[in-house]
């Protein structure tokens, strides 16, 4: 069952009167590549492990597919094609094939793939009841920058997560208020993500 919840559209030019809003599907979670081989193991009957390295096998020969130059067309779900980058020109004649790269890939759904999951969707579709997350508006930005140092002076380090559970901000925003502490010099930082930390500023006490 897909549950959905408004949101304010962004007020760019702030000539609007009044903020209007726009449905958007609260996400349930993701389903990863053991999820999709359990289920259709259940339906089958094949081995989740042998779908599993079927999957494997298939993102071999997309990549080889795509990095040739060709649009890989995945049944009636979509297509995958890759993009290119290079610096912006006026005249292609100003830059060299070493300069240009690979970029990304989109994928573009067929209609009735699009189409399958709007009348599914569509059956089911509801409000939910708790709506999209927001940081804590609790405390101030000085505030919980108090809490972060009352918190280094009785721990070694803290964690974005723990952070978050500090002040109540989303991840996010969390991990952008930290790093932006950690630009200032106000606390140091260690580590490589997902596994970093953040600790107070040492400071030398001793005697020159």
């Amino acid at each position: 069952m897909a549950k959905y919840d408004f949101k304010q559209c962004p007020d760019i030019k702030g000539t609007a009167e009044e903020n209007t809003l726009y449905p958007k599907l609260v996400v349930a979670g993701t389903k990863d590549l053991e999820d999709i081989a359990n289920e259709i193991a259940k339906r089958s009957g094949i081995k989740a492990g042998t779908v599993i390295g079927l999957f494997w096998d298939l993102e071999s020969l997309f990549t080889e597919y795509l990095a040739d130059g060709y649009n890989v067309k995945l049944g009636e779900i979509g297509t995958l094609s890759a993009t290119l980058t290079c610096r912006k020109v006026t005249d292609k004649k100003e830059i060299r094939a070493a300069s240009i790269h690979f970029d990304s890939v989109k994928f573009k759904p067929t209609r009735q793939f699009v189409k399958e999951i709007r009348i599914k969707g569509e059956r089911a579709l509801v409000r939910a009841d708790y709506g999209f997350k927001t940081s804590s508006q609790k405390y101030t930005p000085e505030k919980r920058f108090a809490l972060l140092t009352e918190h280094l002076k009785s721990h070694r380090f803290i964690t974005r997560k723990e952070y978050s559970d500090l002040t109540g901000l989303l991840k996010d925003k969390a991990a952008k208020e930290l790093l932006q502490w950690y630009r200032e010099k106000k606390i140091d930082r260690n580590g490589r993500v997902p596994h970093v930390i953040y600790t107070a500023v040492e400071t030398n006490t001793e005697e020159g």
